[in-house]
C-alpha cells in the first residue's frame, strides 16, 4: 500500500508516468458523498486508460489558518488513505496544507497542478468544493477555468439522505450523539474502529465478562456508551459478534484521561489468537445505551447481561 501513498503532490508527479484523472477534496471519512467524487474519477480515468488519484490534506487546512478551531477529524491521515485505496484509487496524495497553498490565489491552482503532475487530464471534485485563497474559487469557476487549461473537470452533486447532504459535518455530529445508524448511512459501511489489544485490570473476566481492551482516542469521538458489533483478529480474519463499552468506565474508575474500548464476545473466542498485542478492528453496528455509573459491580454485572440479551436480539438484522 505505501508505495501508492505519496507525501506531496511534488513526490507524485516525479514519480507517475500514468495519465492522471485527479479527485480532488478533503475526503475526511471517505463516505457515500466522497464515493461519488471518487467513484466519478475512476470512471474518466478508465475513458483513457489512466490512473484514478485522489489528492487530499492529511490535516485539515483549518489547522493551518485557523489553528484550535478546525473541526475534529474522523480518522487519521494513514487510515484515511487505505480507504481511499479500497475505493479503488490507484494512488493517494497527502499534500499538507500549507504557507504556499495558504497563499494560492484560485486562478493559481490550476497551473499549480499541471506543473507538478504534467499527466494530469482530468479532476473530478464534489459541487461544494471550494479553492484558492479566501476560498475564492468554487466549482464552477473550476470548470470553467479549466476549458483555458485544456483540461476536462467534472463536477458530482451532493448525495441527499432523508432531504439533507450527507457531509463529513453531518457524520461528526451522529456519531457524538450515538446516532450510529445514520452514520453507518452515510458512510455505507460500518464504523471502524482498529488496534492492538492492551492489558486491563481484568473486572471484566471477574464479573463473567472477559473483555478485549482497546484505547480508540480520536479526533471525532463516538459517544461514550455501549454498541453492539462484530470484531475481527485482523491476522487470521476470524471473527465474532460483540458487546462494546466505550468511554471512561465511571463505576469502577476515579479519573481516566483517556477513553476505552471494551469489547466482549458473545461466542467464547480461541484466547490463542486474542492476547496482549493482537490486532483487532471492530464493525460498530448499533448504539445500545450511553455510558452509566452504577452504584456496585453487581449492578454493573446485572446490566452488562442485559447489554448482551440487547445485542443477541439485534444481530439476525445487524449482520
Amino acid at each position: 500500500m505505501m508505495e501508492r501513498v505519496f507525501d506531496s503532490i511534488v513526490q507524485f508527479g516525479s514519480r507517475w508516468e500514468q495519465d492522471v484523472c485527479l479527485a480532488v477534496g478533503m475526503f475526511d471519512g471517505v463516505h457515500r458523498g466522497h464515493r461519488s467524487v471518487l467513484d466519478l474519477a475512476l470512471e474518466e480515468a478508465s475513458s483513457f486508460s489512466g490512473s484514478g488519484v485522489a489528492l487530499t490534506f492529511p490535516l485539515h487546512p483549518a489547522s493551518f489558518l485557523r489553528p484550535g478551531k478546525e473541526p475534529p477529524l474522523l480518522m487519521p491521515a494513514m487510515d484515511k488513505a487505505e480507504s481511499l485505496l479500497s475505493t479503488g484509487m490507484d494512488a493517494v496524495i497527502l499534500q499538507p496544507f500549507d504557507q504556499l497553498l495558504s497563499r494560492l490565489e484560485a486562478e493559481q491552482f490550476l497551473p499549480f497542478l499541471t506543473e507538478h503532475i504534467p499527466s494530469l487530464k482530468t479532476i473530478t471534485v464534489g459541487e461544494n468544493f471550494r479553492f484558492g485563497k479566501n476560498r475564492k474559487g468554487d466549482s464552477a469557476m473550476l470548470e470553467e477555468m479549466g476549458l483555458g487549461h485544456g483540461l476536462k473537470v467534472k463536477v458530482a452533486p451532493s448525495l441527499v439522505l432523508d432531504d439533507s447532504p450527507v457531509s463529513s459535518s453531518r457524520i461528526r455530529l451522529a456519531l457524538s450523539e450515538g446516532n450510529i445508524k445514520e452514520v453507518n448511512q452515510m458512510l455505507g459501511r460500518p464504523y471502524l474502529i482498529s488496534g492492538q489489544v492492551i492489558s486491563g485490570k481484568a473486572l471484566g473476566r471477574t464479573l463473567g465478562f472477559p473483555t478485549l481492551n482497546l484505547q480508540w482516542n480520536p479526533q471525532a469521538r463516538p459517544a461514550f456508551g455501549v454498541y453492539a458489533g462484530m470484531v475481527k483478529e485482523k491476522t487470521t480474519g476470524v471473527q465474532f459478534p460483540a458487546v462494546a463499552n466505550y468511554g471512561v468506565r465511571p463505576t469502577v474508575e476515579q479519573k481516566v484521561e483517556l477513553p476505552l474500548w471494551e469489547i466482549h464476545c458473545l461466542e467464547q473466542p480461541d484466547v490463542s489468537i486474542w492476547q496482549e498485542g493482537a490486532h483487532l478492528a471492530l464493525e460498530v453496528r448499533s448504539f445500545l445505551r450511553p455510558e452509566m455509573k452504577f452504584e456496585n459491580v453487581d449492578e454493573l454485572s446485572t446490566q452488562i447481561s442485559k447489554d448482551c440479551a440487547a445485542a443477541i436480539r439485534l444481530f439476525p438484522q445487524l449482520l
